[in-house]
């Protein structure tokens, strides 16, 4: 049994209320209430009430028509009646909400209905489970039996498994080859850096965090929050810093792991392992283009991804290569630094119109996600339910579409429409920048990114937005295909990860010595749910082969959802006491040919995509064709006939 806390940030329940004591004075509440937001008030009043009345009364306060100037007069009203709720000693009902109950809140709060099948992870994803006392792992009682496991990396994917595993009792072990914790959040200091899901969500659905500063936060705050987790649910002690797996053998006599790890002394060791869980993302280090002079540049060259934080770039001549997710952050961030600013653009990218300018949360939405129950859960649903399957439709294939070079679908020419307008809008003065920052492939093709002031940046006086191929970089100047030298001291390099060979940093072998690599290839990765490969027991993969929810939300969901799926299957070995599972090749084979089939139907097979998502056949190997429930619903629990133990 774990016997570590059981939350690092302590949430709200309804047995802390009243709030100011027994009929204390509502004022001060109220007045706390008043930067908090309105639907979520009024799914909170619902909730501590279970007066269904309410949504009907209120409704007005969900309806996206009154977004900017309507309903004030209810959401006052909201505020005086929740602050009574919150001040008072009257009862309160808790426990969980019914099904019913909670299906009608959650498409009142959308203003759209919520099926029946989002329930269970909705309910999972945003928290309400945990907190409203369902099972925790733990709670079955200790598992393993000295069952091991070994974990590679540290990131938000490792923490999770160790997390998991900690809760269900097993033995494990997490390499890591940097200094601490965080995984890309640790690596990844470029100035600006920071996420594009919404921080409410891009988290842990059993730690809610009420202290983000920010509605999308820097990638420090992110790295503090995983420091807290993996400090908070002890799996810190766990964890070997700068210390690479080199190789994963699996031995077919003791059907166990040797797992051959590298010190920064350069020792080698080895330790063995029931199962081996890869937790290191889908991106595996800098790519550096191929650019002809690019080692003769005399001044610095930096790659966001292997950023160093004293640079300094005042004054400075910088030149950016690339303009995907982490460009669109850096450039906003420096631009004020810097002498000139010259972006080379080889394809545009959509950007997600920005909101507002003032993205801080504030103090009293703070305060509510610390002291409100439920604030906080309600609250990570609408981040999560505005950023996810709502998108799929836009990303699905209509045959029939008439418009099938710009867009796949009506849905999908609706968002076309919608990001240009922004762009029409924002470089409404520039139309010479409109037509180079508009992209020729439909919207989700490649990811979509969220405007960090990224049009604004680009009509700035000193910044120069060029298309024209590099031909050479020079020691003092980058040159385009059409003889154009444009002069830097820095050299900034936006040219993103390197995604395949999938695994590729260690040499995996499965029963029979047979290589990954051979299994695999260079570029044509699969598995069974994007989890388990056969022949290779008890390896799990995290973030593997087309299990990315590229249409939206983020890799925490994606990281819970496998592993539950993968203690499930630990539990399955003890339960049906075997030492090996591994999926059964015509599982697996039919599972990939459906994966291909839906994917024929997806926006990332568009013939003008060219991202990495895609293989060098054009394949797509990083994508998940289904919906996130679909997904979240299929790794519930491993289905035994899928399987072969022993």
């Amino acid at each position: 049994m774990n016997d570590r806390p059981v939350s690092v940030y302590r949430r709200p329940v309804p047995d802390d209320l009243p709030l100011a004591g027994p009929d204390g004075d509502p004022a001060p509440v109220r007045a706390r209430l008043a930067d908090a937001e309105p639907r979520t008030l009024l799914m909170v009043l619902t909730h501590l009430t279970r007066d269904v009345s309410h949504l009907d009364r209120f409704a007005a306060v969900c309806d996206p028509a009154n977004a900017e100037s309507g309903a004030e007069r209810e959401a006052d009203e909201i505020r005086d009646l929740l602050a009574d709720v919150l001040t008072t000693s009257a009862p309160r009902e808790t426990g969980p909400l019914p099904s019913e109950l909670f299906r009608r809140m959650a498409s009142a709060y959308v203003h759209e209905p919520v099926d029946e099948e989002f329930v269970p992870l909705l309910l999972d994803q945003c928290g309400f489970a945990k907190l409203d006392g369902a099972p925790a792992a733990a709670d079955r009682g200790p598992g393993g039996d000295g069952f091991h496991v070994v974990v590679v990396g540290a990131g938000l994917s490792g923490i999770c498994a160790g997390v998991k595993l900690g809760e269900a009792g097993y033995s494990y072990r997490i390499y890591d080859r940097n200094k601490d914790v965080g995984g890309t959040w640790l690596t990844n200091v470029y100035p600006g850096v920071g996420v594009d899901t919404p921080s409410h969500f891009y988290s842990y659905s059993f730690e809610v965090n009420p202290d983000w500063p920010e509605f999308y936060s820097k990638g420090a705050y992110v790295l503090d929050y995983l420091r807290q987790c993996a400090d908070g649910y002890g799996v810190r002690e766990h964890i070997v810093f700068e210390t690479e797996v080199v190789s994963c053998a699996y031995d077919d006599a003791s059907r166990r792991w040797a797992v051959t790890s590298r010190g920064p002394d350069g020792t080698e060791e080895v330790e063995w392992a029931d199962a081996v869980i890869t937790a290191i993302g889908v991106f595996q280090g800098a790519v550096r283009p191929d650019i002809p002079g690019l080692d003769d540049f005399a001044g610095t060259v930096a790659h966001t991804a292997e950023w160093d934080p004293s640079l300094d770039l005042s004054g400075k001549r910088v030149a950016i290569v690339g303009t995907g997710a982490s460009a669109m952050q850096v450039g906003p961030a420096i631009v004020d630094d810097v002498a000139g600013l010259a972006v080379f653009q080889r394809t545009p990218s959509w950007v997600m119109p920005r909101r507002k300018d003032d993205l801080t949360v504030p103090e009293g939405a703070r305060w509510a996600m610390r002291h409100v129950p439920y604030y906080g859960e309600w609250f990570r649903f609408l981040t999560y339910w505005f950023a996810s399957d709502g998108n799929f439709v836009r990303v699905v294939v209509d045959p029939d579409w008439h418009m099938p070079d710009v867009s796949v679908s009506k849905e999908s020419e609706a968002m076309r429409q919608w990001l240009l307008a922004y762009a029409r809008e924002e470089l409404a003065d520039r139309p010479d920048l409109l037509e180079k920052a508009i992209p020729d492939y439909p919207p989700f093709g490649k990811r979509i990114l969220r405007d960090s002031n990224w049009y604004r940046m680009l009509k700035r006086d000193h910044v120069d937005l060029i298309t024209d191929p590099i031909a050479r970089v020079t020691a003092d100047a980058v040159v385009t295909a059409d003889g154009r030298e444009t002069a830097a001291d820095v050299l900034i390099l936006a040219t993103g990860y390197q995604v395949l060979p999938m695994l590729g940093q260690i040499d995996v072998t499965g029963r029979g010595g047979t290589p990954l690599a051979d299994v695999w290839g260079h570029d044509n990765p699969r598995a069974h749910l994007g989890t388990t490969v056969p022949g290779f027991p008890n390896l799990f993969v995290l973030a593997g082969p087309n299990s990315a929810p590229n249409h939206g939300a983020g890799v925490n969901i994606l990281a819970e959802s496998q592993i539950h799926y993968v203690v499930g299957c630990l539990d399955l070995l003890r339960e049906r006491e075997a030492r090996a599972l591994e999926p059964r090749q015509d599982v697996h084979d039919a599972y990939n040919e459906q994966v291909d089939k839906a994917l024929e139907g997806r926006v990332w097979s568009h013939p003008s995509v060219r991202s990495y998502y895609r293989n060098s056949t054009g394949r797509v190997v990083v994508s998940c064709p289904w919906r996130l429930v679909d997904y979240w619903t299929m790794l519930r629990s491993p289905d035994p006939a899928e399987y072969t133990l022993d």
